[in-house]
């Protein structure tokens, strides 16, 4: 799997890193009961609450998440049971793996806030897109959207500082580059190698190594069409919520992306506008 121009030896001394970081680095018993459950090949949504229910901060994300308006409530749901019957196993073991790895890095919290926005930015544009394509499920184009890049949180919790000096010195378009170069593979790889460990679908796993070029993504039809639903909502967040464009190259990118999801001018500007309106709940998701 490593890529041609890559320090293959660099690449898998990094793969190795990624998969055994629950031996290799310190981090919350929540995280750690968390995988353990998701790698479990019997396990269900139950034995997830049942670990989920002992962590507040958790547990109220989870709940926060179903009462989303991408879900359809208005802050009915006010239990992990309740929460989990209306998102499902899937959808609530994304959730926990990644808002437990946004916490269990520590550093710059202003670089982690940062991120996790952005994540659920994406991830709620990415089921808005789906819903108004009708390409693939929205819930699993919001999953996709919420982990396409927890490769970047967890090569900040392997390298600290090194990577965030990685990251503030790239521009988004070159920043894969530059951590190819500098670790081994970039975020995008990392991340699928994480999910792709802890059993995460298919589909999801091809979307997040591909969500910066959908058009390599061979793994079907389902995951190319996940990952540029997750490529159009990456950059729409990127972006900003009135002006998803800053140049002419940007333009094009974004007007092909838009027509291999079969997303005309009138359902993007009112994608826009939906995620204008969620502005407010997203900031008091994130920020908590």
């Amino acid at each position: 799997m490593t890529p041609d121009g890559l320090n293959g030896r660099e690449s898998e001394k990094l793969r190795a890193a990624v998969e055994s970081i629950l031996k290799v680095y310190t981090i919350p018993v929540i995280l750690k009961k968390v995988l353990e459950v998701v790698a479990n090949e019997r396990a269900s949504v139950s034995d997830l609450v049942e670990v989920i229910r002992h962590d507040q901060a958790l547990s109220s994300k989870i709940v926060a998440t179903a009462n989303t308006a991408f879900y359809g409530f208005r802050r009915n749901i006010s239990s992990i049971p309740g929460a989990a019957t209306t998102l499902g196993f899937n959808m609530v073991r994304s959730l926990a793996v990644s808002v437990s790895v946004f916490r269990c890095a520590s550093g710059d919290l202003a670089f982690l806030r940062k991120l996790w926005q952005h994540s659920f930015e994406s991830a709620l544009v990415s089921g808005l897109i789906a819903e108004r394509t009708g390409l693939v499920k929205k819930e699993d184009a919001f999953l996709a959207g919420l982990i396409h890049d927890l490769g970047r949180a967890i090569l900040y919790q392997i390298h600290g500082e090194k990577y965030l000096r990685v990251a503030v010195d790239a521009s988004e378009d070159g920043l894969s580059e530059k951590e190819a170069a500098a670790f081994g593979a970039d975020h995008s790889r990392v991340g699928a190698w994480f999910v792709d460990k802890y059993r995460f679908p298919k589909e999801c796993v091809l979307a997040i190594e591909h969500h910066h070029e959908p058009e390599k993504c061979d793994g079907g039809k389902t995951a190319r069409d996940i990952a540029s639903i997750v490529h159009l909502a990456d950059i729409l967040s990127l972006k900003g919520k009135e002006d998803a464009t800053v140049d002419e190259a940007a333009e094009k990118r974004l007007a092909a992306i838009m027509e291999s999801v079969y997303l005309d001018p009138d359902g993007l500007n009112e994608i826009r506008e939906k995620l204008w309106e969620m502005a407010e709940m997203i900031k008091e998701f994130y920020a908590s």
